[in-house]
């Protein structure tokens, strides 16, 4: 108990900086060299093909009679071979294509005792954009340019560029990981060790220079491309504030990186492709799964079925929520999904983004009333990450929110593993959300569940520690040991909590006045 509420509030450490009390909407103002990630989605289902799934995991050989055992009145069919990383090992789907009398080999297929559905394979279209700020001391912007550009920053810790909110000025920070004092955690000597962290996005090359040797542990591609690199940049971009070690820092620079490429550089995919690298995800034993694509078709019950099925198996799975703000309702998947952690954008300003997509989830509605989301908000915004052929470039999006969470979460992950502490989907959501701040002028539907943060999390561990008597008044009492010091600086008088390593923990507030 006393472990889990200690990691809450290093939680809140390097997530706090999204969550300060704000007010408004998004500014609109970037610096000169940022581009949002305006990313469309479109789903259909494949003429004649669909998958079906199993009860369980079986073999080739196994899953195949079943097939031919349902469909023996059907004669035009076949079963699709799926060469990629996942092929030898048994899966829980196939993907077959009937040429005839598709609703008889349907129903004869969900008759088999082994069978749980059919559905339908859809293909989803990406299409990936970037696009000059629109507002810009008063220029207009409306051309579009692809994301394979390589925006390039300045080099000083701070862009030169300025821009304005409520007549203050502001500087677009350099280093995202800075500006959520991910140097305090590493400080203690914790970068990401010992994580396994997946990346479904459009792929990385196996010799990007923003990158530790021997970190990037696997590259696989589910595509019908033969290529595991990145052709349009933003996997890279992902992947960078997730564990770049040069230039555009990311958070966890000595995690494991597997990374997945699930998009062709024509921005397609298809169901199919994520059922069986989800299935790869669960073999390799993933502790994070980034996902920065979503759609708003969550009728795709088998991708569902599958995000469930990870989440049950300890991956913690963080999501873009979307970028169809302002508008609420517009939740995508599988980010709306319980499980996983959903993640909006904000500005540097802690406004939520305009664009950022808003709650509630909209496939619950029908059942009276939709839950809240997104999960958590964090900084979308004009966010330097690693480009396609090295150094740095800027874009905004929900999909560049998710891996700064997913990275924090990578490096608060290893600050713990193996000492003990149980972390699974659950408990990090809980810690990130209950130690969260309450955005003042959003709603809970635009920044998600929240409370006064840290508070929350000392008082529960204050009690905790009277029940057992070890309750420390002071942190001169606490001698001949290490003691890992978390300072949080914030507006308001937030609590911090003090560890040394035999576990005793102490309770005060930011001015050093002791917990009675």
């Amino acid at each position: 108990m006393l472990r889990i509420c200690s990691v809450a509030v290093l939680v809140f450490l390097i997530i706090h900086g999204q969550l300060e009390n704000v007010s408004g909407y998004e500014t609109c103002s970037r610096s000169l060299n940022d581009t949002e990630s305006n990313i469309f989605y479109t789903s259909e289902p494949v003429h004649d093909e669909y998958i079906v799934q199993f009860k369980g995991y079986y073999t080739v050989n196994a899953r195949h009679g079943f097939l031919k055992a349902s469909l023996q009145s059907i004669k035009q069919w076949e079963i699709l071979v799926r060469h990629n990383p996942a092929f030898s090992y048994p899966s829980d789907f196939d993907l077959i294509r009937l040429y005839e009398k598709q609703d008889i080999g349907i129903k004869s297929l969900k008759r088999h005792p082994i069978v749980i559905n059919v559905k339908p394979n859809l293909k989803v279209r990406r299409n990936l954009h970037s696009s000059k700020s629109k507002y810009m001391y008063g220029t207009v912007y409306n051309s579009r340019t692809s994301l394979t550009s390589t925006d390039t920053a300045p080099t000083s810790f701070w862009d030169t560029v300025k821009f304005k909110s409520r007549g203050l000025k502001r500087s677009v920070p350099r280093q995202i990981t800075s500006v959520l004092n991910a140097d305090a955690i590493w400080q203690l000597g914790f970068s990401g060790q010992g994580i396994k962290v997946a990346i479904f996005d459009t792929g990385l090359s196996e010799d990007h220079p923003h990158f530790k040797r021997g970190r990037i542990k696997d590259r696989t591609n589910w595509t019908e491309e033969k290529s595991k690199n990145d052709g349009l940049g933003h996997g890279t971009f992902v992947a960078g504030i997730i564990a770049s070690s040069q230039d555009c820092l990311g958070f966890a620079p000595d995690s494991d990186l597997y990374i997945f490429r699930v998009f062709t550089n024509n921005q397609v995919s298809y169901t199919s492709w994520f059922l069986d690298a989800f299935n790869y995800a669960i073999l390799k034993k993933i502790d994070v799964l980034n996902l920065s694509i979503g759609g708003p078709d969550f009728m795709d019950h088998p991708f569902v079925d599958k995000v469930w099925e990870l989440t049950a198996n300890g991956v913690i799975f963080v999501s873009a929520i979307g970028n169809d703000g302002p508008l609420y309702g517009t939740l995508n998947n599988p980010a709306d999904q319980m499980d996983t952690i959903g993640v909006g954008g904000i500005n540097y300003d802690n406004q939520v983004a305009r664009f950022s997509s808003r709650g509630m989830t909209a496939w619950e509605s029908s059942h009276g009333y939709g839950r809240v989301k997104p999960d958590i908000v964090t900084y979308g915004q004009s966010v330097r990450g690693s480009s396609i052929k090295g150094g740095c470039k800027t874009l905004s999006g929900t999909s560049v929110a998710s891996p700064v969470v997913a990275g924090a979460i990578t490096l608060l992950y290893s600050s713990v593993k193996g000492k003990g502490i149980t972390v699974n989907p659950a408990s990090m959501k809980q810690a990130l959300t209950a130690s969260a701040v309450r955005l003042e002028d959003a709603n809970m539907f635009e920044q998600g569940k929240f409370d006064v943060g840290a508070k929350y999390y000392c008082d529960s561990l204050k009690s905790a520690m009277n029940i057992i008597g070890i309750v420390i008044h002071s942190i001169e009492s606490i001698e001949n040991h290490q003691i890992i010091s978390i300072i949080l600086k914030f507006k308001i008088s937030l609590y911090c909590v003090f560890c040394n390593e035999i576990n005793n923990c102490i309770l005060y507030y930011i001015n050093s006045e002791p917990i009675p």
